[in-house]
């Protein structure tokens, strides 16, 4: 019986953080500009194509597919649709945090604070109404470290190829995201050795695998790149943003004209007849003028690169585009965001007490390796807000954790001052 009222309780949460969502975004509906169009514009392919299979030089495939998917459902551009679907996933990531700190920390108060306290947040709520794909990652990486933590605990090959699809797909849909999928499938290394589960762990293989097949096809066909991701280099221009541009504050309009020359003649999509060569050469270009930029003042890089850590963490702002009157009310948003990071940080502490045990620790390991990836990869591009928003999942788990451990601690002072 009471697993049942659980159920229904989460249940009650999840159908309520999608209604929250759909109305928040209301407040301040965005305009359909920048990378939406771009998405959108891989989208168009996607749903044109009759088998839905097409590529785009630096637009990886998962966020447009799904775009495609619900106008194939919906009706072509419908934009409440994807919204409606975007509500969903960012509930079922609430829901996802819940049954992982149930799984980990075992006790139900933590998973409850960590179910709610996502489901009403208003910094991934804000990214519902908006073609972009940060709600969809967050939803992978979520369940990734779900199902990272059942294989952990049960080394069973189906728990394994969730895991790596779930990575995979987490690596895919955003670049942020492509080299943190090596942080829960690495640390399963630790908990499941490998030449005793080679089934379990061909079937995470296979799990990531399939996530490339698209597209692997795809860059082929059009391009003839053996590409698991896009053929246009995203690292050489992010390291050459980075560089350059020190920091971006909310709703920046005005870049320095070489990001204006870069954006123009970096992607191939602008050129159907450019090169695996000429594409290449892009690349070294503008690597090599990062790289003048770093050696012009290391000093100056370095220091930057420190102060960008804690940086992209930061928020001011909740819609991305248009937030009329939001300078009215950043510092109430900066607070709230700087106390759920202050949370965060204890729970990083008193998580390694509450999940020093068996495979509790697994959980605290990937949560802790992926803040410690996110300090370091941001740090090295142009380091804005929207950058962290995937991640948030993990910050707000993190924020159950400490608020969780924390009231414990509190209970056993109280007891022995008594």
């Amino acid at each position: 019986m009471k697993v049942f009222l659980e159920a229904a309780m989460v249940t009650a949460v999840f159908f309520g953080a999608v209604w929250y969502r759909l109305w928040f975004i209301t407040l301040v509906p965005q305009p359909v500009i920048y990378d939406q169009d771009e998405y959108q514009w891989y989208a168009t392919k996607i749903y044109y194509h009759p088998q839905m299979l097409a590529s785009h030089s630096y637009r990886s495939y998962p966020f447009p597919l799904m775009l495609a998917t619900v106008y194939k459902f919906a009706g072509f551009a419908d934009y409440p649709a994807v919204y409606t679907v975007n509500a969903v996933l960012d509930s079922l990531t609430a829901v996802g945090i819940y049954f992982l700190l149930r799984f980990s920390v075992r006790q139900k108060p933590a998973a409850w604070t960590g179910l709610l306290l996502y489901a009403v947040n208003p910094f991934t709520a804000g990214y519902v109404g908006v073609l972009l794909s940060e709600i969809l990652d967050a939803f992978f990486i979520t369940y990734a470290l779900v199902y990272g933590y059942l294989f952990v605990k049960r080394k069973h090959p189906f728990w394994g190829l969730l895991l790596g699809f779930f990575a995979g797909m987490a690596a895919e849909t955003r670049n942020s995201a492509f080299i943190w999928a090596a942080v829960p499938l690495f640390l399963t290394l630790f908990f499941i050795p490998f030449k005793k589960h080679l089934l379990a762990y061909a079937a995470v293989i296979i799990g990531m695998v399939i996530t490339v097949l698209y597209p692997l096809y795809t860059n082929w066909r059009d391009y003839r790149e053996l590409s698991i991701s896009k053929v246009d280099s995203f690292y050489a221009m992010e390291f050459f943003n980075g560089a350059t541009l020190k920091i971006l504050p909310p709703f920046t309009k005005m870049y320095p004209v070489d990001q204006l020359i870069m954006w123009r003649e970096y992607w191939s999509e602008f050129y159907p007849d450019r090169t695996t060569r000429e594409r290449r050469a892009l690349a070294k270009k503008y690597f090599l003028k990062g790289w003048e930029v770093v050696k012009s003042d290391p000093v100056d890089y370095v220091r930057w690169r420190f102060y960008k850590m804690w940086y992209v963490w930061q928020k001011e702002n909740i819609f991305f585009y248009e937030e009329p009157g939001w300078q009215d009310r950043r510092y109430i948003v900066y607070s709230g965001n700087l106390a759920l990071l202050g949370l965060a940080a204890a729970g990083i502490f008193l998580g390694r007490i509450m999940m020093r045990d068996g495979n509790r620790r697994y959980i605290w390991m990937v949560l802790v390796g992926t803040i410690l990836y996110g300090m370091v990869a941001f740090s090295f591009s142009h380091a804005e807000y929207r950058l962290s928003i995937p991640f948030y999942p993990v910050i707000i788990t993190l924020s159950a954790v400490g608020i969780s451990g924390i009231w414990q601690l509190s209970n056993r002072i109280i007891s022995f001052r008594k």
